[in-house]
């Protein structure tokens, strides 16, 4: 195999040269302390032996995306951090018990993770929302960097707003999942996410394996502070014709089997 060797100079100028795009866009954050935003997260399908979710569950789910009418992320502060700012979200979740319970986060625009709640404003198709990082940190599995596919224009009642799309699969230790990210491009927010898993019976070395499981889940922006941020009816004929456009083979071609009530 012939080995092409380049000067010295021109190495590191081609360097700079992949390097100045992903710094550029990690400084930015579209969001202000004030702003709000209302979610409505739902297992739309659960099949498995076992209960939903049982105490000793591990697992890409939480209960409150089951058992919640509402969860709330209110920007509390924005600081200036490695690689990007962080975004401090005060979290309420409103129970279907009646009960309100609370929590704080922490997002940076540029961090690798695997929900990417929030990337930096005005990003465009192709640039990267997420590092190569290593999942768990345990040396098992290293998470893939993450680019958006598209941007899009998404109608709302009030206006159009560019929205960045992400769709991609993985397999994580022999179980195949499948995700689809909608976010703001003004604000980096994510607006809607979609995600789908086929888990295995899997011994975590409790002496008792974890049994099989195959899941859907889905967050929606139903409200938000920010102006003319509506998410429109997901399940309208216009809606529904686009999404069938963009993401047909992930969501649609998966029936409902189950639904959680």
């Amino acid at each position: 195999m012939k080995k092409i060797i380049l000067p010295t100079g021109l190495s590191i100028l081609l360097l700079l040269a992949m390097a100045v795009p992903a710094l550029a866009q990690k400084e930015l954050v579209g969001v202000q302390v004030g702003d709000w935003f209302k979610y409505k997260a739902e297992v739309t399908q659960w099949e498995s032996t076992m209960e939903f979710l049982p105490d000793n569950y591990l697992g890409p789910l939480i209960l409150a995306e089951n058992q919640t009418d509402a969860i709330w992320y209110n920007v509390t502060d924005i600081t200036s951090g490695d690689g990007g700012d962080n975004v401090t979200f005060a979290i309420q979740y409103d129970w279907t018990n009646g009960t309100v319970t609370y929590a704080t986060m922490v997002e940076n625009v540029s961090t690798a993770n695997q929900m990417i709640f929030i990337i930096g404003a005005n990003m465009t198709s192709g640039e990267m929302v997420s590092d190569t990082y290593d999942f768990l940190n345990m040396n098992i599995f290293q998470y893939p960097a993450r680019y958006i596919n598209e941007t899009i224009d998404f109608a709302n009642p009030n206006a159009t707003r560019e929205t960045n799309v992400l769709e991609y699969d993985i397999n994580i230790l022999g179980a195949p999942y499948e995700y689809i990210f909608y976010w703001d491009k003004a604000t980096g927010m994510r607006v809607w996410y979609w995600n789908h898993g086929d888990v295995p019976e899997i011994d975590f070395g409790t002496g008792t394996p974890q049994p099989a499981y195959e899941y859907t889940v889905v967050w929606e922006l139903v409200d938000s502070s920010v102006e003319d941020l509506l998410v429109p009816d997901f399940t309208g004929p216009i809606l529904l014709l686009t999404l069938m456009t963009i993401t047909a083979p992930k969501v649609f071609l998966h029936r409902r089997k189950k639904l959680i009530t």
